[in-house]
């Protein structure tokens, strides 16, 4: 338990000397109950200097804001609590890791970052750890937080810098002694990492996405590069066969670089050969992926039951990271047939004498090229039919590239509704559709998802399969003037005559 005294002492303030208990954080002024420091940050939308009144009615002790955030004199006089400035130097995340005694130093913080690949790797670091090793290990990310399969849905990829150490301290106090922690780019320019202490980071790839945030590659790169920086002084697990993760390898100096790629030796520089791992050969089976691997910890074989040359990827850098932390090759090999694929990371759906159909999260260039190609490489002697969107009030510059991905490795693509927001469907299947060559005749485009859908179906042949791109596990789909229950699994298993919980 803190003060108000101990806070001040902390954040180098003199004017107020009170005992008054602090019982928790809170940058939501609705969750401000009895004792809580309420938290005035600027945000994108709103500033939560609108909100003390709220807070100092909900039970407040006190208000914290950043120097950039100072409040004027009518917000000063609105509220009987004091006002504490925190001066740019202390972090809000640093202080917010202080106020729950240092989380991440006490137990082992895993990162990944990446534009894909983040929600698998990590999952699949977890069910090592927690299945195998019986440690108990929490997952943070897109799919939400928690202990696995149980977690609790997240706003954000990322959680604020309050709510993360605060997460963090909750899941220590529930037994975690492995955290993994899935690690956005905007979540590292938001300062949101700050006050973290990592065991161990691992970088994916880097393909177009959050250009709307970041305007260009180059400042999406340098966010990237910015969390490793946080972690260089530990194990890195990095992907050469990435340009830009090939670049990163070469300036950090404890990095564990991984491959796939059957020239890895021809292509890379000698440098990164310190600590390697290299998937030397993948043969694809239709429910898996068998693999030859060979790295500085040793040789092996493997089985895993996840589809695709990227969940290859994904596996060898989950595999890095528990090899750079000391786990033996041989054990984490004998388990690799155990590894479960993640909900709505291209989960497969079969029933026999029907088409199959495939749900990922694939919402970048980049992520649906791999996709698709993934998909291909396990259904050779069918076809394959893509059904796919575009999110309103996001990149639109990534439209038309989405597009003609889909149309190149598809044989069918039916062009449909993602989460529009406030804007019109319509017009997203316009944009979408700048990118097809007007010779082009594989595509189709239909607004209404649940309809889109089931026109693909309808259009598959036994031998074929039906791919969903771009929600994954989403459960809903946002509109201008509402939200509405979707999912793109419950209509998988609807097509293919399963129940769904």
């Amino acid at each position: 338990m803190k003060t108000l005294k101990d806070i001040c002492k902390y954040i180098g303030c003199k004017d107020l000397d009170s005992n008054a208990e602090v019982t928790d954080l809170a940058i939501d002024s609705r969750l401000v109950s009895t004792g809580t420091l309420f938290i005035a940050k600027k945000g994108t939308h709103v500033n939560g200097l609108e909100y003390v009144k709220n807070a100092a009615q909900n039970g407040a002790v006190a208000v914290l804001y950043p120097e950039d955030n100072v409040p004027k004199d009518e917000v000063l006089k609105s509220v009987a609590i004091p006002f504490i400035k925190i001066p740019g130097k202390k972090s809000l995340g640093a202080f917010a890791s202080w106020f729950y005694d240092e989380p991440s130093k006490n137990l082992k913080l895993i990162g990944v970052t990446g534009t894909n690949g983040k929600s698998t790797t990590t999952q699949l670091i977890a069910q090592w750890l927690t299945n195998k090793f019986h440690i108990k290990c929490a997952v943070l990310g897109t799919l939400g937080y928690g202990f696995l399969p149980n977690l609790k849905k997240s706003s954000n990829t990322t959680l604020d810098e309050v709510i993360l150490q605060k997460t963090l301290s909750e899941l220590l106090a529930e037994g975690a002694r492995y955290a993994v922690l899935e690690v956005s780019s905007i979540g590292v320019c938001e300062g949101r990492l700050n006050g973290c202490t990592f065991a161990a980071g691992a970088y994916t790839n880097l393909s177009r996405d959050h250009l709307d945030y970041h305007k260009t590659m180059e400042n999406y790169a340098n966010a990237k590069e910015s969390f490793l920086r946080m972690v260089e002084d530990k194990p890195l697990s990095i992907n050469v066969d990435d340009e830009v993760g090939y670049h990163f390898a070469s300036i950090f100096p404890k990095t564990i670089v991984y491959s796939t790629d059957q020239n890895f030796f021809n292509n890379s520089s000698s440098v990164f050969f310190n600590q390697f791992l290299w998937v030397r050969s993948m043969q694809f089976k239709p429910n898996g992926i068998s693999m030859e691997i060979e790295s500085t910890y040793g040789n092996g074989k493997c089985t895993i039951g996840l589809l695709g040359a990227f969940n290859a990827e994904n596996f060898a850098c989950a595999l890095s990271v528990m090899l750079s932390l000391g786990f033996p090759m041989d054990s984490l090999l004998d388990y690799a047939p155990n590894l479960k694929a993640v909900e709505g990371r291209i989960e497969c759906f079969a029933k026999e004498g029907k088409p199959h159909i495939v749900v990922d999260y694939a919402h970048t260039p980049d992520g649906v090229e791999k996709l698709l190609k993934g998909v291909r490489e396990h259904h050779p002697d069918g076809k394959i039919i893509c059904v796919i969107g575009c999110g309103g009030d996001r990149d639109k510059g990534k439209r038309p590239i989405m597009a003609i991905k889909a149309s190149v490795y598809s044989d069918l693509v039916v062009f449909t509704s993602d989460n529009p927001r406030t804007e019109d469907p319509e017009k997203i299947l316009d944009d979408m559709e700048r990118g097809i060559s007007a010779e082009s005749s594989n595509y189709v485009r239909i607004a209404d998802r649940h309809k889109a859908i089931v026109y693909a179906f309808d259009e598959a042949n036994v031998n074929d399969c039906v791919v969903i791109a771009g929600k994954g596990h989403e459960d809903y789909q946002i509109f201008k003037d509402k939200t509405i229950h979707f999912s793109d699994r419950e209509e998988a298993m609807q097509l293919l005559g399963e129940t769904h919980d």
